[in-house]
């Protein structure tokens, strides 16, 4: 089966081909048809199995073939629930990324960043939003969004949102939308409480399990290694060198212990960083671009062109007052730097998705 064969507009075809997929994977071919039917779903899959773009395709299908006859502002159409700003970002970039070529706006909002930029996108009016369940109802209270004209309704990793105490959250999101439109819940597994969710959420739906309950997708291969606890981070090292890995992704079980680990591994060579609670969204942005190979291409470019600049202009970088500018120095080319608050707000943009900051006056 190709991806042709699914009834998708070739406006959506032509961007699927520009991300190198050809073929659907097996929740998209169940998936897909059954969007576009207009049934409500209730989906079981592990992460990597392309669960994203089966809702993601069929919503803007669906949104491009029923494009409304009034005129004004856009309203929501299609909502998005997440439970993580993270898991928001990364579908955010795949509802881009599909509709590249059609004429929907998109938005991801979340907490942790000001909502006054995110308001003002909304008044522009959006297609398709994307939130999670807090940052969402911060912007219904203050009459930024409407959800009465919502048609399609997901929730992606429902069993999360449960998980971290989301349910009241959901349920006064669910209470503000319109009675008739299409849902689909997607969970890695049918647990009790997901059942008893999508026993008043769901309209008679189709069910897809691609997985086995509760078992781990069999592209995982897992080993234990039993090592002392002072040589953890020397045997991490040495299987991250020897193995040539590209991308690796610790859980460590302290704040402080991802922190100091980042510290060593850095010093092992290895570039490091650490994302936890206590690091502020901006600070998760700047790093989250070193470890997402779908942006670091362009991310990269653009830092080193702003390195290029710092170099060129900034006569006295070693004791900049530039706090972007700090991060960049250390983290590209691992050079130690003065750290002193920043003076004033720079007019140089370069950065994607991070507040461009402060030079000193030397510059």
């Amino acid at each position: 089966m190709s991806f042709d064969s699914l009834g998708l507009n070739p406006d959506i075809l032509r961007a699927i081909a520009e991300q190198g997929y050809r073929e659907p994977t097996p929740i998209q071919q169940q998936a897909i048809p059954a969007v576009l039917e207009g049934r409500d779903l209730m989906a079981s899959a592990q992460t990597g199995t392309g669960k994203t773009a089966g809702f993601t395709l069929p919503l803007l299908q669906h949104l491009i073939t029923h494009q409304p006859h009034a005129k004004g502002r856009r309203p929501v159409r299609a909502l998005i629930l997440t439970p993580t700003r993270e898991l928001a970002a990364q579908i955010g970039e795949n509802v881009r990324d599909y509709s590249k070529y059609l004429n929907i706006r998109s938005l991801v909002v979340f907490g942790g960043v000001s909502i006054n930029p995110q308001m003002m996108k909304l008044r522009g009016g959006v297609d398709v939003l994307v939130a999670t369940p807090g940052r969402l109802l911060d912007l219904e209270h203050q009459n930024a969004v409407k959800l009465d004209q919502i048609e399609i309704l997901v929730l992606d990793e429902a069993d999360r949102m449960l998980d971290m105490g989301f349910i009241h959250d959901i349920r006064r999101v669910l209470a503000k939308l319109p009675s008739k439109r299409q849902n689909l819940l997607f969970s890695a597994t049918f647990s009790d409480d997901i059942k008893a969710l999508a026993e008043k959420l769901l309209h008679n739906p189709l069910e897809i399990e691609v997985a086995r309950r509760n078992t781990a997708s069999e592209q995982v291969t897992q080993h234990v290694h039993f090592v002392d606890k002072k040589r953890k981070r020397e045997l991490l090292s040495q299987m991250i060198g020897q193995g040539n890995w590209q991308q690796v992704l610790v859980f460590t079980r302290t704040k402080h212990g991802a922190n100091h680990l980042a510290e060593q591994l850095n010093k092992d060579g290895i570039r490091s960083a650490a994302i936890h609670g206590n690091k502020s969204q901006g600070a998760r942005t700047v790093r989250w671009p070193i470890l997402n190979p779908a942006i670091s291409a362009c991310w990269w470019r653009r830092i080193l062109r702003r390195v290029a600049w710092i170099l060129k202009n900034c006569r006295t970088w070693s004791t900049m007052n530039c706090r972007t500018c700090r991060k960049i120095m250390y983290t590209v080319l691992a050079v130690p730097v003065a750290r002193r608050q920043p003076a004033r707000r720079c007019r140089w943009s370069v950065l994607t998705n991070i507040s461009c900051c402060v030079i000193s006056k030397s510059c």
